[in-house]
């Protein structure tokens, strides 16, 4: 079973956060592993105006998503789609995340392997912008398909949500060997249904070197913050962080130490995904996965960026419409 190790660098407040997301890349090639790191355009900006090019160098040792242009800065994704329809969505998707993904073509010199939805924010327009600007396949999708598992949405390959470490746990050594036992047992019941791909979140390298997210203090719940006042998170103490840093070392070895999972970057997986053939699922199966997927979306109102009184009917609304573009892929095919 293939599985994709993922992190989501995204701080836009505070410098140090620069320096934590090279140390997580850095164990990471330690541990002989390529991530899937899902960047924010605006972060990749700030590393170039920075002239940090030991965090870019150490990034680019590993694949390189794209976590939106500028993640909770609102509005952010869920509130400049919640009122579009389908063509006007995309127009508006492509004018404010275009200048994210050039962030990352101009800092990373390629094109990003994945959209990765920052938080739990996304609209289906998301996926017709993100094909016009040369990105084909998404992460933490929040469409499925009957079976479950890697699937196509409007043209894109999606890679579900499958859950992983929780980053707020590694600084605790029990808790962070219990995460290791339900992840490890997940992932274990998933290889021996016969899956074929699984994700495993590692967290946010702001979060391993700070108390809480970067953004909650300055945009929680539609709050709009002048940037001139965005406030740090508290920073851990040293003592905590080289917890922190070891229990992440071991997630990593846990997960690479079990049998029969090899490890595989989102580009790498595009690769081995693009020769399959693959084929609409029915408007029965359709159906059948509604429920799931607009419980998905509802989910997003519980975000703690998103503005309470937030309506995603339209949202809904336009993702049923583009349920006749979900897909499936013939699995036989697949050659390793």
């Amino acid at each position: 079973m293939y599985v994709t190790l993922f992190m989501d660098v995204e701080d836009l407040v505070a410098p140090e956060a620069d320096d934590i997301a090279k140390t997580c890349s850095d164990i990471l090639a330690e541990e002989g592993v390529q991530a899937t790191m899902c960047i924010v355009g605006e972060k990749a900006r700030l590393l170039k105006e920075r002239g940090l090019s030991d965090v870019i160098q150490a990034l680019k040792q590993h694949d390189i998503g794209f976590h939106s242009a500028t993640h909770s800065v609102h509005p952010t994704i869920t509130e400049y789609l919640a009122d579009k329809d389908w063509d006007t969505g995309v127009s508006e998707a492509i004018r404010r995340e275009k200048p994210g993904v050039q962030a990352l073509l101009d800092t990373f010199n390629l094109m990003p392997s994945c959209f990765a939805g920052p938080g739990n924010s996304w609209g289906p327009q998301i996926c017709g912008a993100m094909e016009h600007l040369g990105i084909h396949s998404f992460v933490y999708a929040h469409t499925c398909i009957p079976e479950g598992g890697i699937h196509r949405f409007n043209g894109l390959t999606a890679y579900p949500w499958g859950g992983g470490f929780s980053d707020g746990n590694y600084q605790d050594d029990a808790k962070a060997e219990l995460d290791r036992e339900r992840v490890t047992a997940h992932i274990v019941a998933k290889r021996d249904a016969g899956a074929i791909w699984q994700e495993v979140f590692l967290g946010h390298p702001t979060r391993i070197l700070h108390e809480a997210f970067w953004d909650l203090a300055n945009f929680e719940r539609g709050k709009v913050t002048p940037k001139e006042a965005w406030v740090p998170a508290p920073r851990k103490s040293e003592a905590d962080l080289q917890i922190t840093l070891k229990n992440f070392r071991s997630a990593i070895q846990t997960v690479k130490s079990i049998p029969g999972v090899e490890i595989r970057a989102i580009r790498d997986m595009n690769q081995l995904l693009a020769p399959l053939p693959h084929h609409n699922i029915s408007p029965h199966e359709q159906n059948l996965v509604w429920n799931e997927i607009q419980g998905n979306l509802q989910g997003m109102s519980g975000w703690p960026i998103v503005p309470s009184d937030i309506d995603l009917s339209k949202i809904v609304q336009v993702t049923k419409e583009r349920l006749f573009t979900l897909k499936r892929y013939d699995w036989k095919h697949l050659t390793t």
